[in-house]
């Protein structure tokens, strides 16, 4: 079988592509679709400000060379038609530049709208964990409260279990009504000591009655005097908590404002640049003059671009940071439906006898 060469693979040349756009006729250019159509272009591509300056320059030129080459002949009308193309061609090509300016602003606006979200989200996020950090370390000064409440309970429990009972302390009187029993069973009045030892139970009863009471009154008293500091504690505890959590509401409060105020002003701030910005009248000269050139860090803080910058802050990206891409030039398997990750097939590919583009031919040559 006889191989027919097929070089339409192969890598073509910049000149020689340049060479393959016919530019003909660009004085019969009618619309700004017409002059991309006649620069090889797609009626909708994008280019840049230059470029499309330099496409207008271009149609122009040969619009005037046809608009003189017109005139010497005095073919007046069709000079007058081509002079009004070239005049709607310019207000099209700058009507081209206010159409590209309002795009990159939607572009801005939509960016920023969606930083707004984001951020809106994340602050969100940020603020229900500082919620649950602040009711945790509630929670954590409750339960050291508790925890500190029972080990008082258990050493006043310890001390009064180690106090004794005292031992009874009769009064004076009920002391002389006794030393009187005794002396009178000495004289062997054993009516009269009847009935005083009648009157010395009667004193006992309720002596030591009155003697328990006031050792349990001063048992007590230590329990109550515990629990109405316990409870003094508690009360501080809550309002200690209480105050925790409007301080830490009140931070959150703040930060929400700051947020709104922040994002309030840069989106005043780029309206306002892009309100003034779009006043400007289209320039068709390749240098721009000072109204349209960058300054210095331009891309970084102008207002234009909050949209850009604001999404970039909210995901974390810092100025000059860069993501590093995987060659696409190498070898990837993109079969993997998960899309984790891209597997390289360097080592695993296998070529079994398969010889290049450039092997194949310089063995033909050789034949």
């Amino acid at each position: 079988m006889e191989l027919h060469e097929d070089y339409s693979d192969e890598e073509m040349e910049e000149d020689t592509f340049l060479q393959t756009k016919r530019m003909d006729n660009l004085a019969t250019c009618a619309t700004v679709k017409d002059a991309f159509v006649q620069h090889g272009l797609a009626p909708d591509d994008k280019i840049d400000r230059r470029e499309q300056v330099l496409m207008f320059r271009t149609v122009e030129s040969e619009m005037e060379v046809g608009l003189k080459s017109l005139m010497e002949s005095g073919r007046f009308d069709e000079a007058k038609e081509m002079g009004f193309r070239l005049e709607s061609l310019r207000s099209e090509f700058g009507g081209l530049q206010k159409k590209d300016e309002a795009e990159k602003q939607n572009k801005q606006k939509k960016l920023f709208d969606k930083a707004v979200k984001i951020k809106g989200k994340q602050l969100k996020e940020k603020h229900a964990a500082w919620e649950k950090e602040v009711e945790e370390a509630c929670s954590q000064f409750q339960e050291d409260t508790e925890k500190t409440f029972k080990i008082q309970r258990e050493n006043l429990a310890l001390e009064m279990n180690r106090i004794e009972r005292p031992r009874m302390k009769y009064s004076k009187t009920r002391m002389e009504y006794k030393n009187a029993e005794v002396r009178l069973c000495a004289l062997k009045q054993y009516d009269d000591a009847k009935n005083v030892r009648r009157m010395l139970k009667s004193i006992d009863a309720k002596e030591e009655e009155a003697f328990n009471k006031a050792f349990d009154d001063r048992m007590q008293a230590k329990i109550d005097k515990l629990d109405k500091f316990q409870k003094e504690s508690a009360g501080r505890l809550e309002e200690k908590m209480s105050a925790f959590r409007w301080k830490e509401l009140r931070k959150r409060e703040k930060e929400s404002y700051v947020n709104r105020t922040n994002i309030n002003n840069k989106k005043h701030d780029m309206h306002h640049f892009m309100t003034l910005d779009a006043r400007l009248k289209p320039e068709l000269t390749v240098k721009p003059s000072a109204l349209l050139q960058k300054r210095a860090n331009f891309k970084s803080n102008a207002s234009k671009l909050r949209g850009e910058q604001l999404l970039d802050k909210v995901k974390g990206k810092k100025e000059g940071d860069a993501v590093f891409i995987e060659s696409l030039c190498n070898l990837h398997e993109f079969s993997d439906k998960s899309l984790k990750g891209t597997a390289k097939f360097e080592d695993k590919i296998q070529w079994k006898g398969y010889k290049s583009g450039a092997q194949y031919f310089n063995e033909k040559g050789h034949h």
